[in-house]
Parts: C-alpha cells; sequence; structure tokens
C-alpha cells in the first residue's frame, strides 16, 4: 500500500512538473498586436519592398537578354517570394493585419520599367534593386534593435543575405556600365 501511495505521489509530481513546462504561448483574445509602432512599420515595409522586388524581377526575366540579369531576377524572386512569406508568418504571429500591396511609388517605377528595353531595363532594374536593398538593409539594420525579439531576431537573421544581394547587384551594375 505504502508503494502504490508512493508511485501515485510520484506520479502526479510529474504531471504537474511537465504542465508547468509548457511552451504554448499565452492566448491572445483581443488579437492586440504584440510590436510596437516601429515594428509594425518594419514588418509592412519590408514585405511591401519584397513585393516590389519579385514583381519586378518577374519583368527582368521577360524584358531582358542579358544573363546574368536574367539570373539575378530569378535568385530575387526566389529569395524574396520567400522573405515575404516568412514576413507574412512573422506578422501573423504578432496580430499585424497587413494587405500585401505594392504602393504607388513601386507601382509607378514597375510601370516605368515596363516601358524599356534591352539595356535600358537593365540599367534600370540592377539600379532599383540597388536603391531597394540599401533601403532595406537600413529598414532591417534599425528593426535588429526592435524590443520584440522575435523582430530584432528576424531582422538580425535577415540582414547579410540582404546585403548580399546589394553586393551582387552593384557588381551588375558595375558590368553594365
Amino acid at each position: 500500500m505504502k508503494q502504490i501511495t508512493g508511485l501515485m505521489l510520484a506520479f502526479i509530481t510529474l504531471l504537474s512538473i511537465q504542465s508547468c513546462q509548457s511552451n504554448k504561448r499565452a492566448n491572445n483574445y483581443n488579437k492586440e498586436v504584440l510590436v510596437n509602432d516601429s515594428g509594425m512599420l518594419f514588418l509592412e515595409n519590408g514585405n511591401e519592398a519584397s513585393l516590389a522586388i519579385v514583381k519586378a524581377s518577374g519583368l527582368a526575366i521577360s524584358n531582358s537578354k542579358n544573363q546574368k540579369v536574367i539570373q539575378f531576377a530569378k535568385a530575387m524572386i526566389d529569395d524574396h517570394t520567400l522573405l515575404s512569406d516568412e514576413l507574412r508568418k512573422l506578422e501573423a504571429d504578432n496580430f499585424v493585419n497587413d494587405a500585401d500591396t505594392v504602393n504607388v511609388a513601386h507601382q509607378q517605377a514597375i510601370a516605368g520599367l515596363e516601358q524599356k528595353k534591352a539595356a535600358d531595363f537593365d540599367k534600370a532594374y540592377i539600379e532599383m534593386v540597388v536603391n531597394e536593398h540599401a533601403q532595406e538593409v537600413v529598414l532591417f539594420k534599425n528593426a535588429s534593435a526592435n524590443k520584440s525579439a522575435n523582430v530584432a531576431d528576424f531582422a538580425q537573421k535577415t540582414m547579410p543575405a540582404l546585403q548580399a544581394h546589394l553586393d551582387s547587384a552593384k557588381m551588375i551594375m558595375a558590368g553594365l556600365k
């Protein structure tokens, strides 16, 4: 009888310890945004910029004759589609509701690209990518100091890839001149 009581007590203790170690996050029944204003701005601007890069890169595949530009555009589509997906997941995790749209300035830049062909297109596309990535690197650098740990960690983790994109685009730009 003492053994059974001892086993039951040990079993109950184990269950209570295990339940205290739950990894679940608290429910957010009000669905309040879990990031500050700068975190929201980062998520919205980062996603919008990635969508613009994807659209412009799609044009590059059809309008460019330069294989380096085409290969780079394909990489931009792959990487920025993945980045956009990760940003959307981060938005969802933090209860940020953002429409997946490209702003007017980016729409105008993309419309301008549609009018260009061959070498003129390549130069304009690569200039756009350089400018966008320079802005994204600054955006992600600032976000790496955000008070929201998951935003800061994501920005720090992603920044080297964006810097690599910027460096590659600058190399291609140098070769186009």
